[in-house]
């Protein structure tokens, strides 16, 4: 049974295998089972006695078998890991364990990203706090520090389980862009930034902590990315493409931006040139996702001073849901 080398076709017991197998004989096939043939894509009474790489179609998998090498590779659209043997081929389909270690891998950097603001913020108040202060600002050291511990919990909560539904109220637009412009004071200061809020004093429909963490990406990056000593705006107007919604942006006075390059940068880990400092290139693939989950759109564009990234959220609930 080691060779295989006289079987038309696999034995009964092959099929109930998991992993494909593909019997070989001088250079052609004699045989395969009902995973290798799925694997491969072809229909078992047809390959017999042809070519191997009239099978595989592949010439990395007929390398793999004439040297005797393991190889692991994409075919077919699946990930296979291909261990050659003394007359065959064995096929072990991992695509699914790769994307688990590559969702994994996403999960981590998508935890570091976000948490990053909320645990700077509640570092610096505790600072802060061993010197003697006013105690009004203690009070608003303390207020803030438990504000963002209780973020940081929810993100927690929502990006390692995301069982439970998005809390949606009425959120103040403009209670948001104070609480972005407090949260980013510090990067503000050392580049020198100007953040201006245009945004109108009305509400959206959204969970809280999603509309913070999405707005909070905006203008981060353009903070971080965009030009020193420069000016950057928040702005909310009815959105042209879509009745009860906003359209909410942050523009910044860098240089523009081919608007191909901009849709580049709303997929993961996707960097950008500009700027001096480095993240992770997740900010905008985290704003399209929010933004997608309640059930609008992101996108980037130019403006006459310089770039524009925004999102699309409902102005008030709705009631037909």
């Amino acid at each position: 049974m080691a060779t295989g080398s006289s079987r038309p076709d696999a034995p009964a017991w092959a099929d109930a295998l998991a992993e494909g197998v593909v019997w070989v004989c001088d250079g052609r096939v004699t045989g395969l089972n009902r995973a290798a043939a799925a694997l491969l894509q072809v229909e078992p009474v047809r390959v017999h006695d042809q070519p191997l790489i009239a099978v595989v179609r592949d010439h990395r998998i007929e390398q793999a078998f004439e040297r005797g090498e393991p190889i692991e590779l994409a075919t077919r659209g699946r990930r296979v890991v291909v261990v050659p043997f003394k007359g065959g081929l064995l096929l072990r389909d991992v695509t699914e364990a790769r994307r688990a270690v590559e969702d994994a891998r996403e999960l981590l950097a998508v935890l570091s990203h976000e948490l990053r603001t909320p645990v700077t913020t509640i570092r610096s108040s505790l600072e802060a706090l061993r010197f003697e202060l006013p105690e009004a600002q203690r009070a608003r050291l303390l207020t803030r520090a438990e504000e963002e511990a209780g973020r940081l919990v929810r993100l927690l909560e929502d990006l390692t389980v995301d069982v439970a539904p998005p809390k949606a109220r009425s959120v103040a637009l403009r209670e948001v862009a104070d609480r972005v412009a407090a949260l980013l004071a510090r990067p503000l200061a050392d580049r020198g930034v100007t953040l201006r809020s245009e945004l109108p004093a009305a509400t959206a429909w959204a969970d809280h902590d999603k509309l913070l963490q999405v707005l909070l990406n905006l203008v981060e990056n353009a903070v971080l990315h965009g030009p020193r000593d420069a000016e950057v705006r928040m702005r909310a107007v009815p959105d042209e493409q879509r009745d009860g919604w906003w359209a909410v942006e942050v523009l910044d006075r860098g240089p523009a931006v081919e608007p191909d390059v901009m849709e580049r940068w709303f997929a993961p880990h996707a960097q950008g040139p500009t700027g001096t400092t480095r993240g992770t290139g997740l900010g905008l693939y985290i704003v399209r996702s929010i933004a997608t989950r309640w059930g609008g759109r992101a996108w980037g564009r130019n403006w006459e001073g310089g770039n524009a990234f925004g999102f699309s959220v409902p102005r008030v609930r709705d009631q037909t849901a």
